[in-house]
């Protein structure tokens, strides 16, 4: 008879000894899966590779939950190892280990998962969808991009969130289509990330739609917008000059708060104009923006502070 059937191993006791071979035997004790798990759990935080075959094994274990544990365990222990197993368990019945296994792969960065994982954007479970197309993003493997904008046209809007960033970081030129249509997505989480990866993508011809985003009702999502624009750079400085006659103030406040980011010389004589606007927050923001430009706004600057507020219309009586 093992002595695991008498006595129930004190897993508490074994990690503050390290006992990695102690630990190693209680992952085969039958009658507590909360036993197996803890023992999964301690033989992770000793890092010792050699246990790394043991663990695996529990990939298979009745209780979803030492599964579970076993996965994170097996990516922490495995290196280059884990990657094999860590796709098997992109197959487990629950949706729980799955989502793990699909998070330790993008966490490894190793390519070879890449294929699984375009197969893994049909999950069932939105929530294993979703961390694939993370998991893609980190490994960044151009293979990705194409079933990546697929889903984008996902039924739920966490997948087409997680998609929009991870085309973002993926960086392919392709994807600027599909995130200008997102843009008019109609949940704001979408529409921001779309945005944000439109910057990161410098799209040029994504410029308008993104200018058209300034009058978006969440505010995230004008913010998001606005910092693509800067982030694309100077192709973005004319669209933003003739938002400034948009008659949203809104609209001209985010437009001036781009430009004076940008800090390009170009911008000037625009923002110089919207001093004399009829919105005295929008007259501040300007201000506010010339004040960045340095030595190059110097004379809009002193022309604002030498009385011409006089003439601005907002103040005619």
């Amino acid at each position: 008879m093992d002595i695991l059937d008498i006595f129930k191993p004190n897993i508490e006791k074994l990690a503050e000894k390290k006992d990695r071979e102690g630990l190693v035997r209680a992952l085969e004790y039958r009658k507590d899966p909360a036993v197996r798990k803890a023992a999964v759990k301690a033989l992770a935080s000793l890092g010792d590779p050699v246990a790394l075959n043991p663990v695996v094994r529990l990939l298979k274990d009745e209780d979803k939950g030492v599964r579970y544990d076993a996965v994170e365990a097996v990516h922490l222990l495995g290196g280059r190892e884990a990657v094999e197993p860590l796709q098997q368990a992109l197959w487990d019945e629950d949706g729980d280990v799955r989502y793990a296994a699909a998070w330790a792969l993008g966490e490894s960065r190793d390519s070879r998962a890449v294929d699984i994982l375009i197969d893994t954007l049909r999950d069932e479970y939105w929530r294993v969808r979703t961390e694939a197309a993370l998991a893609l993003s980190k490994i960044g493997d151009p293979r990705a991009a194409k079933p990546i904008i697929k889903a984008m046209g996902d039924d739920y809007w966490r997948v087409r969130t997680e998609a929009a960033r991870a085309l973002g970081m993926l960086g392919d030129p392709a994807a600027e289509e599909p995130l200008v249509r997102a843009l008019q997505d109609e949940n704001w989480r979408v529409r921001r990330e779309a945005s944000l990866a439109l910057g990161r993508l410098h799209a040029d011809h994504s410029i308008e739609p993104l200018v058209a985003m300034l009058k978006d009702p969440e505010a995230t999502v004008r913010a998001s917008a606005a910092g693509a624009l800067e982030e694309i750079g100077k192709a973005s400085i004319a669209p933003l000059t003739r938002a400034l006659k948009d008659p949203d103030r809104g609209v001209r406040r985010a437009a001036i708060k781009t430009l004076g980011r940008m800090k390009d010389p170009a911008a000037i004589e625009s923002l110089a104009h919207m001093l004399q606007d009829d919105d005295e927050v929008v007259r501040n923001e300007a201000l506010l923006a010339l004040g960045k430009m340095g030595k190059n706004a110097a004379e809009p600057l002193q022309r604002a502070v030498g009385g011409e507020e006089k003439d601005r219309p907002g103040d005619r009586s």
